[in-house]
């Protein structure tokens, strides 16, 4: 199968030694350790691999280490000293809470926690926060519901922890305070901040009634209920709870509304509307329906009344309203009259939606990202949607969609459009930072020119400023890295990025980052008479520390620190990795090689050390075959492959099984047979179910560490290559973004012009360094069907790239 589709070569390290010439010169380059992992960071990793280990079967050891640019070893080490961490702790915790429960004095309800903290050795605040309440027998109280509220010895007592350990109520743990009180948190925390506003209970009412019998005056009851603000609001929950006792007051309880009832209602709501006050129309309504209490009668009118005003018009309707505003600038009035709806929700309509009724395009990327910004500070995508002036319903809860158009629209005849063009976008910053004693009068002005409202003309700007600022550090850093590597070149030497680094005041990744300079740089090929390891050895290493498998690899960084161009660097780590791919160039050569009379082996030492004669003689086989048309199999063959993989599914080795059904269908080399084979291995369901129980993220670990490959385990674990590949493309893609910058799409553009066959999205993928292969292959496939790219020339050969 192999054979026929794919066109690369990969060899582990056992097959054949490599060696790769020295033929450039080398920048000097210091030694460079980058920091441990921050506290932080090792939380952090802790986390996310404990719930990673809840959700699968082992801990994807392999996305860890992408995400946070660490290798394997040292992730699984970090999580290892944090579960040693956990084990420890909890053992405290286990002598913290048999402690507390031999301080409890069930009298007082509470813990003494100043003798806990002098028994252990601990500070206060860390017994609290080793106490583990689900293991204790000490329970939880209410003092509300036991007492009937918070004395002031207990209000005391909290204040008194907040000040000593925090510097402010909003700094306060309060799930440390409800420990220390015995009390739910949530109940410690509202009577801490002042915000309970709850009626007294049946305890609290009998309390207070003794107090009342004892001749208590109000500030001396309230002392006992220091949940309260005040004497006054003791006194009302009182008297309330009072009345209510005696009956002269009762809580309503609404009936549900009856369809008869809401259909009375509508039409009254309906014919009244415009012609009374709000409070006539409830007077109304309460003549008709006097069983309904006024309660009832007032929230049903605003829920109605709220869905009159706010509801979507048609598309229909928004072409009128578009019509009707043109014609009466904004006299909702009449603009509502001649609709036949409410002013209100004529308003709305045109307020939310802009008069955009042909928009139902997905968001631009320069949209995309100016909503990202929003929703990151925290704004509602609703509210994001208003403020850019695009349409709220484009928008899937917090998930921004790109766009599916390549050509902007244009609406200049709408007064309140959506899209932002370039120039619009110039125009406005150019109009906002000019200088005016009248800021009101320049933003009405702005909004007058740009046909939008101030406020989407200011959020726009301040966005626009942000998002330039942040661009032009970032150019500023790379003009300055640049520079800097300039000056030095121009000295005479090579480039020290230690030295870069300190006059640059950023690291060293980041200088060999961001260093844009390529002037200079040496060329190089493969040349097997002169080799050497040194070259090969030093990229390796530093590939290895700066970007652990399976992290993407910088190559614009391995370039600078080769002084080398970007496209060998890549070369180089192929062939270090025992990869070589068979391009339509390397194929021309190989016929070149062998018209002069090389032979085979000759010729495969000349193109790369990883190959072998059989590699050289496969491939140039299949260019020289004539292109074959495909026979389509007969519905009795298909029934006998049918019955033949069911018959050696898991009795014979998966790699055998296709070779023994070819032989006794007696079929020779026809291709369609054999794809229909190996296709109907894939579909059985025996090999399916062993797909589905093999542990990926284990495997996927051993695969980054270097222990297995793809194939090797294909065999291993006897499935077919193909059904294996397929699952771990699905665990690659967790390495890379989704989302495509217009940064990374004008460089794909770029790279696909500059080829002139069919381009390899792997290299394409190394250059980008934030896509996988897969992720180039399918935008390269949506952009030459939107016309951004040509169409694929078509293949004279049946070479893959």
């Amino acid at each position: 199968m192999l054979a026929h589709r794919a066109t690369a070569f990969f060899f582990t390290s056992r097959h054949r030694p490599l060696s790769i010439p020295l033929r450039s010169p080398i920048s000097r380059y210091s030694a460079h350790s980058p920091a441990g992992p921050s506290t932080d960071l090792k939380k952090s990793i802790f986390e996310e691999a404990r719930l990673l280990r809840q959700q699968e079967k082992s801990i994807p050891w392999y996305q860890l280490a992408a995400k946070h640019h660490l290798s394997i070893d040292v992730v699984q080490g970090i999580f290892s000293q944090a579960e040693a961490d956990a084990q420890r702790r909890q053992q405290q915790s286990a002598l913290v809470t048999r402690a507390a429960e031999e301080h409890f004095d069930s009298a007082l309800g509470q813990c003494d926690w100043e003798a806990v903290s002098r028994e252990l050795g601990i500070p206060l605040i860390e017994c609290l926060d080793l106490y583990d309440a689900s293991t204790s027998t000490i329970q939880s109280r209410s003092l509300i519901e036991t007492n009937g509220g918070w004395s002031t010895l207990d209000m005391e007592r909290l204040k008194r922890f907040i000040a000593t350990n925090y510097a402010d109520n909003s700094a306060v743990d309060w799930r440390l305070a409800g420990v220390l009180m015995n009390v739910d948190s949530l109940e410690c925390q509202r009577v801490g901040l002042g915000i309970f506003n709850g009626p007294i209970n049946e305890v609290a009412y009998r309390r207070i009634s003794e107090f009342r019998e004892a001749k208590l005056g109000w500030k001396e009851i309230h002392q006992h209920f220091q949940q309260y603000p005040d004497k006054a609001s003791v006194a009302n929950r009182y008297r309330g709870h009072k009345l209510r006792l005696q009956g002269k007051t009762h809580d309503v309880l609404s009936a549900p509304w009856t369809d008869a009832e809401r259909d009375l209602v509508n039409d009254l709501i309906r014919r009244h509307l415009r012609s009374t006050t709000k409070l006539e129309l409830l007077g109304i309504i309460q003549r008709e329906l006097p069983a309904r209490p006024l309660s009832d009668i007032r929230i049903f009118y605003a829920v109605y009344v709220y869905g009159l005003k706010l509801k979507r018009l048609s598309k229909g309707q928004m072409v009128r309203l578009q019509e009707l505003v043109a014609e009466y600038d904004e006299d909702w009035d009449r603009i509502g009259e001649a609709l036949g709806i409410l002013p209100s929700r004529a308003r709305h309509n045109w307020v939310e939606f802009g008069g955009d009724v042909v928009d139902y395009s997905a968001l631009t990327a320069d949209e995309a990202r100016h909503l990202q910004l929003l929703t990151d500070a925290g704004a509602r995508p609703k509210e994001a949607a208003r403020l850019l002036g695009i349409r709220p319903y484009r928008i899937r809860g917090r998930r921004i969609v790109t766009a599916k158009a390549t050509a902007p629209r244009q609406k200049d005849d709408t007064p309140f459009r959506s899209f932002w063009a370039a120039a619009d976008e110039e125009t406005l910053l150019k109009m906002a930072n000019e200088p005016t004693a009248n800021i009101t009068a320049k933003w009405e002005h702005i909004s007058k020119t740009l046909g939008r409202t101030i406020t989407i003309c200011k959020t726009r700007a301040r966005i626009l400023r942000r998002s330039r600022m942040l661009e032009r550090a970032l150019d500023d850093n790379k003009s300055l890295v640049t520079s800097e590597v300039k000056r030095q070149l121009g000295l005479g030497g090579a480039a020290d990025w230690s030295q870069v680094s300190q006059e640059t005041g950023l690291s060293i990744r980041e200088c060999l980052e961001l260093g844009q300079h390529d002037d200079g740089k040496a060329r190089w090929h493969y040349d097997p008479d002169t080799s050497s390891q040194a070259m090969i050895g030093r990229m390796t290493s530093f590939i290895k520390e700066h970007y652990p498998a399976p992290t993407p690899v910088n190559y614009r960084a391995v370039s600078n620190f080769m002084w080398i161009v970007m496209e060998d660097c890549i070369q180089i780590h192929e062939m270090a990795q025992c990869k070589f791919t068979w391009t339509e160039a390397n194929v021309e050569r190989a016929a070149a090689l062998r018209a002069q009379g090389l032979t085979y082996k000759e010729v495969a030492r000349r193109l790369a050390p990883v190959l072998s004669e059989a590699n050289v003689f496969a491939a140039l086989r299949r260019h020289s075959l004539p292109k074959q048309v495909r026979e389509p199999v007969a519905a009795h063959e298909l029934e006998e492959i049918s019955r033949l993989v069911d018959e050696y599914a898991g009795k014979h080795s998966v790699v055998d099984i296709a070779t023994k059904i070819r032989k006794q269908l007696k079929v020779g080399g026809r291709h369609s047979i054999y794809s229909t084979i190996n296709l109907r291995i894939a579909a059985h369901p025996h090999y399916q179910a062993k797909v589905r129980d093999i542990d990926y993220s284990d495997l996927a670990n051993r695969i980054a560490k270097g222990q297995t490959t793809v194939s090797l385990a294909a065999k291993e674990l006897d499935v077919p290559y193909r059904l294996l590949v397929d699952r771990m493309r699905g665990l690659d893609s967790r390495l890379y973004s989704p989302k495509w910058t217009d940064e990374e799409i004008r460089k794909l553009i770029d790279l696909v012009r500059s080829c002139d066959s069919q381009p390899s999205h792997s290299y394409i993928s190394k250059v980008i360094g934030t896509k996988s292969s897969m992720q180039c292959r399918t935008k390269v496939a949506y952009l030459r069907l939107k016309g951004v790219l040509p169409p694929a020339k078509k293949k004279q050969s049946k070479i893959n790239d």
